[in-house]
């Protein structure tokens, strides 16, 4: 079970490098920089949406006492997720390997459901923070908190 969920993860790990990877080719010259360093940073982007949430609905004050300590800790799990990202998947361009077999799978089910899935979470994730900040701020502003 553990193995499924884990191959699972690196699949959809893989195919978020790959969205931002092919979102960038059409425009730049070296686009796997783009997925190197987006990937992990829309894992933090939801890792804080998180959080947010956390604070906002529950009262948890999550990011208050973090923001109290040190305001740039709340960035520090970013560099360890980059690293590995660079590791299992930029070092040694195992990235090419990896994006060329998609490319050439591109047409299968599987590969379009993953590829489909994968830009549904991008943009549902961008639906979530927006609807949760344009809530929060119409409850602050008619003073609902």
């Amino acid at each position: 079970m553990a193995i499924k969920i884990l191959n699972w993860f690196i699949d959809y790990w893989g195919m978020l490098n790959y969205v931002f990877y092919k979102f960038y080719a059409r425009r730049e010259k070296d686009p796997e920089i783009r997925g190197l360093i987006y990937a992990p940073l829309w894992m933090m982007f939801n890792f804080l949406e998180i959080i947010f949430l956390l604070d906002d609905l529950l009262c948890c004050r999550i990011l208050s006492t973090i923001m109290g300590y040190n305001k740039y800790l709340i960035i520090t799990p970013y560099f360890p997720i980059l690293l590995l990202n660079y590791i299992f998947l930029y070092r040694k361009d195992k990235w090419k390997d990896i994006f060329k077999q998609i490319d050439k799978e591109r047409d299968s089910e599987e590969i379009k459901k993953r590829y489909r899935n994968t830009v549904i979470y991008i943009w549902a994730s961008i639906a979530i923070l927006t609807i949760h900040v344009i809530i929060t701020s119409l409850r602050r502003h008619f003073g609902l908190l």
